[in-house]
Formats: C-alpha cells, structure tokens, sequence
C-alpha cells in the first residue's frame, strides 16, 4: 500500500509542473478546482442574464452562474 501512496504523490508532483497547483477559482492550494467553486460552477439551470445597460441588438444571453469572485478567476 506503501508503493501506492508514493506513486500518487510522485505523480501530483509532476503534474504541477504542467496543471496548475492552485484552485483557479479561490487558490486553495493542491486542487485544480477546489470542491466549493466546482459547486458554484455547477448545478444552477441556465437563467437569462442582461448586462446593464443593455447594448443595443443584444442576442438572448444565458448563464448558469454569476460572473463574479471564484467564478470568474476559473473562467479567466
């Protein structure tokens, strides 16, 4: 079980060196996407949004989250 836990480890290591180490929403360190911004990335139905003010000739825009805080660090 020992051999188990060090191939893990070992393979976290390297993975930081391509993926990030660090939540892209909040920063938590050790997660590519801590659990608390996977739920506010998730899980919401798609609700009609507007920006204010409204351009002129704007298309039907949709989102299932709000584009602040956690959500838009992931997203940027």
């Amino acid at each position: 079980m020992g051999t188990v836990v060090a191939v893990r480890e070992w393979w976290r290591d390297l993975t930081d060196l391509v993926l990030p180490a660090e939540c892209g929403g909040c920063g938590s360190a050790r997660s590519v996407l801590c659990a608390g911004c996977r739920t506010a990335l998730s899980g919401a139905p798609p609700r009609r949004v507007r920006p204010t003010p409204e351009p002129a000739g704007l298309p039907p825009v949709h989102a299932a989250a709000p584009y602040a805080d956690a959500v838009r660090a992931a997203l940027l």
